[in-house]
């Protein structure tokens, strides 16, 4: 019998060393995976938060500026109308109003108080007759444009009866500016208080995109710290936060903050209006986002990657153990072999036993073992070294088919998770078309989709109320052919000719915003403003326009062009009109080479009158004055009024200043007619100077003006030593 060696401590085998190692391998690099997300992902995530919010809050910003400057630009406009400086009633400064109140929804109310601080007219009647004057409004507004907040309706409870029930507070801001007199004085005050709707309306529509995914909110912060626009129960409340004291400096940026709810939240901050303007609001526009919610992503790639290394373990784990099995059974092998070639019997000669020698198999994993391995082989009949090939070729083939078995298993559960993706994102795509189709019906711009062709495309519900053409009729229709006069229509023609010809560069120059005459399916003109835009595809490009109505828009500026270019007591052009139609009058005497004769007339005594009788029959009588010599002058001449009794009149087409002279002969006796007045019967002369231009003359007006001016004075002063003699 062989010695038995001395037991000892059984060594680990190379197989746990093996899987140990790769695993550790494994979670050190998960670990430093982790660390990098947290020191760089982590910080690019809150960085790009944050440009987000401060953009939002710009947004914000910008659209407060331009709703307030927008009603500083309107005080502006109406205190320059000849209707508010020289009207003689509030119902000619209320018809007024109330038209820029049904053009303008937000102004809840407008109105013009006069110097002493009672309002002379205002929309809908309310406060007229109400002594404002200690009004903030009323107090800045006569030194310049104002612009404030008015604060809840509680400081202007005058207004209660004019509003609709609401479980909130009404807040106004108010806008005013003086109004200049006829005489160049100060005729009084206008007040414009517009609702604070239209802030709650722009929060909506900047937060919009972001509210649902983002958790994004929107807080405009007067001076004092309160919250005037807000989250629900947010309003009225006192804010104390970094970004707010940041913004009071008139910076705009983002910073991460703790808030009153004990809260962590990223801040964009932004400060309206300008310094030192009294027409601008400085408010404080904060936008916050919950910290975990901006980090969202951030946190998602951690946990991604920790899975991803727990699964990347696992298999390198199990791909090591397999590995190792591998490479250490031929040690283990032999070491059984010859475990049992120690312990087997030696046979009568003292030999071992062949029944265990014929156990051996040769092994070729390492010189030393191929050595060992050799010496013992070589003890083995070839057959068993046939037998140990064929079992050690079986054992690879199993191995291969389990790792290939695998390895289909995993590419199958990929394609499932694929294919369910796919469909998610079918019906993801499917609810935001159903989205924008809903958006684009409900809209209140017409919407018009057109391929390269100018064929409709798509037609909302809009657009069938403003051009009457139903979608159904439209689609797949030329649009040109359709509701585009002929010019417009080859313009349109050719710029698709144009995009044709030059590929998708030349499309960028056609995104823009203009103005156009369309034509509505029964035959009527419609103006209207249209914001074309451009958009590339895969396949070629689209164009898609918003069309809005501006009809009322029209209407209401060539009203008011005409209202400042006329008189409002008589209706003759005023001086404005008559300093542009005198220069075009010369212009036509030069062409022409007919002579132009300027008339300068001014009421005799027409101050006594005005002083006896009073304005109202003083006014009547420059209206009939005005008559008589409309009336006395060529449908071709111009009459107007440049001032008080001073009338112009422009006589064209003379053949000679003999022809001027008779013109003026037949003022004198017409105008020396008495007139009847509302209480009175009065007689009363005109003095009429004369200026004759000829065609070579120079183009001078004022040298015109001062001509026949100087002759209407001659005229006066030879009147009155006649009649002093």
């Amino acid at each position: 019998m062989r010695t038995q060696p001395n037991s000892r401590a059984t060594p680990p085998r190379l197989t746990t060393l093996v899987t140990v190692g790769v695993s550790a391998t494994v979670l050190l690099t998960v670990l430093a995976l982790l660390i990098l997300v947290d020191h760089f992902a982590l910080n690019y995530v809150e960085r790009e938060a944050g440009q987000r919010l401060q953009q939002l809050s710009w947004q914000m910003r910008d659209a407060l500026n331009r709703g307030v400057q927008k009603a500083g630009g309107d005080v502006r406009l109406l205190s320059e109308l000849p209707q508010l400086r020289a009207a003689r009633s509030p119902d000619e400064v209320r018809a007024v109003l109330d038209s820029l109140q049904r053009a303008s929804p937000d102004y809840a109310w407008i109105g013009l108080a006069a110097p002493d601080g009672r309002v002379l007219a205002a929309t809908q009647n309310l406060l007229e007759g109400v002594d404002v004057s200690n009004r903030a409004w009323f107090q800045a507004g006569r030194d310049g444009l104002y612009a404030g907040d008015a604060g809840p309706l509680s400081a202007a409870a005058e207004t209660d009866d004019k509003l609709p029930a609401s479980g909130a507070p009404w807040r106004f801001i108010d806008v005013a500016g003086p109004v200049p007199g006829a005489d160049g004085g100060v005729r009084g005050v206008l007040g414009v208080r517009m609702s604070w709707g239209w802030a709650r309306r722009l929060m909506h529509g900047v937060l919009a995109p972001a509210e649902q995914t983002d958790a994004a909110e929107i807080f405009v912060v007067r001076g004092d710290g309160q919250v005037l626009l807000g989250p629900a129960g947010m309003e009225q409340q006192r804010l104390q936060t970094a970004s707010l004291a940041l913004s009071h400096s008139g910076k705009s940026g983002a910073v991460r903050e703790t808030w009153s709810d004990e809260r962590e939240y990223l801040s964009g901050y932004s400060l309206t209006g300008q310094t030192g303007d009294a027409a601008t609001l400085p408010w404080s526009v904060i936008v916050r986002q919950p910290l975990a919610v901006a980090l969202a992503e951030a946190r998602a790639l951690e946990r991604q990657i920790l899975l991803l290394g727990a699964v990347l373990g696992v298999v390198l784990a199990a791909a090591a153990a397999v590995i190792a099995r591998r490479y250490t059974r031929p040690f283990n092998q032999l070491s059984a072999q010859l475990e049992r070639h120690s312990d087997a019997p030696d046979d009568a000669a003292g030999l071992p036993d062949s029944a265990t020698i014929a156990t051996i198999a040769t092994v070729g994993s390492f010189h030393e073992l191929q050595v060992l391995s050799g010496a013992l082989a070589r003890m083995v009949h070839k057959e068993q070294q046939h037998l140990a090939a064929l079992r050690t070729l079986n054992e690879q083939l199993e191995t291969t088919v389990a790792e290939r078995t695998r390895e289909i298993a995993s590419k199958a559960l990929q394609l499932e998770r694929a294919l369910a993706q796919e469909h998610t994102t079918q019906l993801l795509l499917q609810e935001r078309a159903a989205e924008l189709r809903a958006i684009l019906d409900n809209t209140h711009d017409a919407f018009i989709a057109l391929d390269h062709r100018g064929v409709v495309l798509d037609w909302n519900r809009q657009a069938e109320k403003l051009i009457g053409w139903r979608r159904a009729e439209m689609i797949g229709q030329p649009l040109g052919a359709m509701v585009l006069p002929p010019l417009l229509r080859r313009t349109c023609e050719r710029d698709m000719q144009l995009l044709a010809e030059r590929g998708p560069g030349a499309g960028a120059s056609l995104s823009r915003r203009l103005e156009l005459t369309m034509h509505h399916r029964d035959g009527q003109e419609l103006p209207v403003e249209a914001s074309v835009a451009y958009v590339p595809r895969s396949g070629g490009h689209v164009f898609i326009a918003f069309l809005h109505d501006i009809s009322e828009r029209k209407h209401m500026i060539a009203s008011l062009e005409n209202m400042a270019l006329h008189d409002t007591l008589t209706g003759l052009p005023n001086r404005r009109a008559l300093m542009q139609a005198l220069p075009a009058a010369l212009l036509r005497a030069q062409r022409s080479g007919k002579r132009c004769a300027v008339f300068f007339l001014d009421l005799d005594r027409f101050k006594q009158i005005n002083d006896r009788y009073g304005h109202e029959e003083g006014d009547e009588l420059l209206r009939q004055f005005a008559d008589r010599v409309r009336g006395a002058i060529r449908k071709t001449d111009t009459v107007g009024r440049l001032a008080g009794d001073e009338f112009i009149v422009i006589v064209e087409m003379l053949g000679s200043d003999a022809d001027a002279y008779e013109a003026a002969d037949k003022l004198g006796p017409l105008l020396r007619q008495p007139f009847m007045l509302k209480t009175v019967t009065v007689a009363l002369s005109a003095s009429v100077g004369m200026a004759i231009h000829h065609p070579d003359d120079p183009q001078d007006v004022a040298t015109l003006l001062a001509r026949a001016d100087r002759a209407m004075y001659a005229v006066k002063q030879r009147d009155q030593r006649q009649a002093l003699s």
